[in-house]
C-alpha cells in the first residue's frame, strides 16, 4: 500500500470510527500526516459535527483509536489533543504528537493555549 493510499485509508477509517461510536455524522474534511520545524511529527486531523461531550464520554476508545492511528504511522502518540472553536463547544481538530525534546519540555511546564484540551499527555 502507497503512503498515499494509507493516508486516504486512515481518513476514511477515522471518519467511520467517529460516525458509529457517536451515532450521527460527523465529516473529516481532511487528516494531515506532519513534521515540525521543531521536531515533532504527528497527525492533524479536522472534524465537523464533534463536540466536547462526545469526546469526554468515549474517551477511552477515542485515545485507543489514535493510539492505534498513530502507530500505523511509526508515529508515537505522546501527545494526544482536541482543538475548540474558541468560545463554543465544537471541536474542530484532534491532534496526535510526538513531541521534540523541547516541546515535551516546554508543554510539561505550562499549557500551550486555551483552544487545546489535552487527552493524553
Amino acid at each position: 500500500m502507497s503512503l498515499k493510499e494509507k493516508i486516504l485509508e486512515s481518513r476514511d477509517d477515522i471518519e467511520k470510527f467517529l460516525i458509529k461510536m457517536i451515532g450521527r455524522e460527523i465529516f473529516v474534511p481532511e487528516l494531515d500526516v506532519f513534521s515540525s520545524r521543531c521536531g515533532c511529527v504527528g497527525i492533524m486531523i479536522t472534524v465537523r459535527g464533534l463536540f466536547i461531550d462526545d469526546v469526554e464520554i468515549f474517551q477511552e476508545q477515542f485515545i485507543k483509536k489514535l493510539e492505534d492511528l498513530a502507530k500505523s504511522f511509526d508515529i508515537n502518540a505522546d501527545w494526544i489533543f482536541i482543538r475548540t472553536l474558541p468560545g463554543s463547544d465544537d471541536v474542530i481538530n484532534i491532534g496526535v504528537r510526538e513531541l521534540c525534546n523541547l516541546c515535551k519540555e516546554e508543554y510539561t511546564y505550562k499549557k500551550p493555549r486555551p483552544d487545546l484540551i489535552s487527552l493524553k499527555f
